[in-house]
């Protein structure tokens, strides 16, 4: 049974409905015409224009901006009304049934790895072998390495520290030490699955997962190297030319800014987090029934794991037959959610027998195994707590790009885009730039630039995985006033907001530039 669509609101003449690509069929972007182009183009610039006047003006959640949007968008554009929540399910339905399994597994060994120590004691062991020289070097792969499989502000709460104790050796202020690592987390936030916005985008633009992180590694590591080291280099050089013009005599106004309480808001953040700080160690360890936490061996074979397995799914055919046993295997295994299951089962045994259990019961000679065995259920169900309510935005996007698809707005966007000639690389990572600067969210700018422009991954003539950290990058772009991270930093580097903009702003700024750089480089290296 065909389903069927007004071609114009005005007129009322309906067509077959196109093939949508939630059903893993092409989309026909000439289904729309292009009289009626510049009305759903319309459309989609007004629904982008609601959900920033819902989320900035009237402050509401975003995923009921875009459950919102998305019903106006279908309303507006002309779908029959009985169809427009049918398209919004069945978006969501999709995405969810990609995605939430992956990000909850993620969750779970982000959790584990926290828990652990194996994380601190990855960092601790790069920092410590790597001299002053090479600190900003290591705390770029430490951020890189960290930030794969927990969220950005996960690996910021366990890596503060390290920031912390290198910024006291060296008497500069914590944020211009951090500005590597906190490169090092955002680039992977944005372009690497299994974070939520890049898999998102992957699913979009039905991208390889696994050539994904490659070519993400390729472009975001210059481009980190750059907003990270390279602008820290230079801030660095301008902080210490302004305080050997200081008086010897002069408070250092400075570096009040992080010194008084930064111990004691890591030990809030600690306390949050179900870890002990630094103030807290002397207690837990007689509180605490004695483990050795995790090594750095451990925890880098935890985070590595599941990277491996996904690549050994992408090159398949390349190492064993096609349809051979061995190939299937290899696949199954590669799969994002077999993989991250894998890792997480083999993190409960190594990762997971390093978590502190507590006191001994005396008389209970297996309560310790018991114990051990309730505290990592616990650990499990309270990973998937933080990533609640990134899945409800995810669904809600979704459900926006079943609409966008359906109603004919999304494809009508990417005709007329093609038909300027705007290369499709700097169209993504405009457009994810324009929503992340109004609205604030990383996330939801990946959502909306990657649900408009899905059409445009089989028709652009570039690599759907290019147009993933294009998005991705774009949707780094100045961090300011209304994003949530702004203010994060502001806070735990204890930052006057003129500081946090000349900081923190412009390293997103520079390395959302530099990644859509080196993304412009691998597209042509790659033509």
């Amino acid at each position: 049974m065909k389903t069927w669509r007004c071609i114009t609101a005005f007129t009322g003449v309906c067509a077959p409905e196109p093939a949508p690509v939630w059903n893993n069929l092409p989309v026909n972007l000439t289904a729309v015409s292009p009289d009626n182009s510049w009305f759903l183009l319309a459309c989609a610039a007004g629904t982008v224009l609601l959900l920033l006047i819902l989320i900035a003006r009237f402050r509401l959640h975003p995923a009921l901006a875009l459950f919102v949007a998305a019903l106006a968008l279908g309303v507006a554009s002309g779908m029959p009304l009985k169809q427009v929540p049918l398209s919004f399910t069945a978006g969501v339905g999709n995405l969810m049934g990609h995605i939430a399994i992956i990000l909850g597994l993620g969750a779970v060994l982000g959790r584990l790895l926290a828990s652990s120590g194996g994380a601190t004691a990855l960092g601790r062991l790069l920092v410590d072998g790597c001299g002053p020289r090479g600190l900003p070097w290591a705390l770029l792969m430490l951020g890189i390495v960290v930030g794969m499989p927990v969220f950005f502000e996960v690996g910021l709460v366990l890596l503060m520290p390290i920031v912390a104790e290198a910024a006291r050796r060296s008497g500069r202020p914590p944020v211009l030490v951090g500005m590597p690592l906190l490169a090092g987390l955002s680039i992977v936030h944005g372009t690497l699955p299994p974070h939520p916005a890049a898999m998102l985008a992957v699913i979009q633009y039905h991208a390889d997962l696994g050539h994904t992180i490659l070519l993400g590694l390729a472009a975001g590591l210059p481009a980190a190297a750059l907003a990270g080291p390279g602008l820290g280099w230079l801030l660095i050089r301008r902080w210490d030319k302004k305080a050997a013009k200081r008086s010897p005599e002069a408070p250092d106004e400075s570096l009040t800014l992080f010194a008084p309480t930064l111990e004691e808001d890591l030990e809030s953040e600690f306390r949050k987090e179900g870890t002990a700080g630094p103030a807290e160690a002397g207690r837990t360890a007689t509180e605490m029934k004695a483990r050795a936490p995790a090594g750095p061996v451990r925890a880098a074979a935890a985070i590595l794991l599941p990277i491996a397995l996904i690549f050994l799914g992408s090159w398949a055919d390349s190492i064993a037959a096609p349809e051979s046993m061995a190939n299937q295997i290899l696949k199954l295994v590669g799969s994002p959610d077999i993989a991250l299951l894998i890792a997480v089962l083999v993190a409960l045994g190594t990762l997971g027998s390093r978590i502190p259990t507590g006191p001994a019961v005396a008389g209970q000679p297996d309560a310790g195994a018991d114990r051990g065995r309730a505290l990592l259920r616990k650990l499990t169900s309270e990973s998937f707590e933080p990533i609640a309510n990134v899945l409800v935005i995810l669904a809600a996007a979704g459900g926006l790009s079943g609409i966008l698809r359906d109603s004919g707005a999304a494809q009508a966007t990417v005709s007329l885009a093609l038909g300027a000639h705007m290369p499709p690389l700097v169209l993504a990572w405009t457009l994810a730039a324009v929503v992340r600067v109004s609205m604030g969210s990383a996330t939801v700018a990946m959502a909306v630039a990657s649900a408009v422009l899905a059409p445009l991954a089989g028709h652009a003539g570039v690599r759907p995985e290019l147009l993933v950290l294009a998005t991705g990058t774009g949707s780094l772009i100045f961090s300011q006033l209304n994003d949530p991270g702004f203010w994060m930093i502001q806070s735990f580097f204890k930052l006057e907001v003129k500081e946090t903009l000349a900081t923190w702003s412009v390293m997103e700024t520079v390395l959302s530039a530099a990644g859509l750089g080196t993304t412009l480089l691998l597209s042509a290296v790659l033509h």
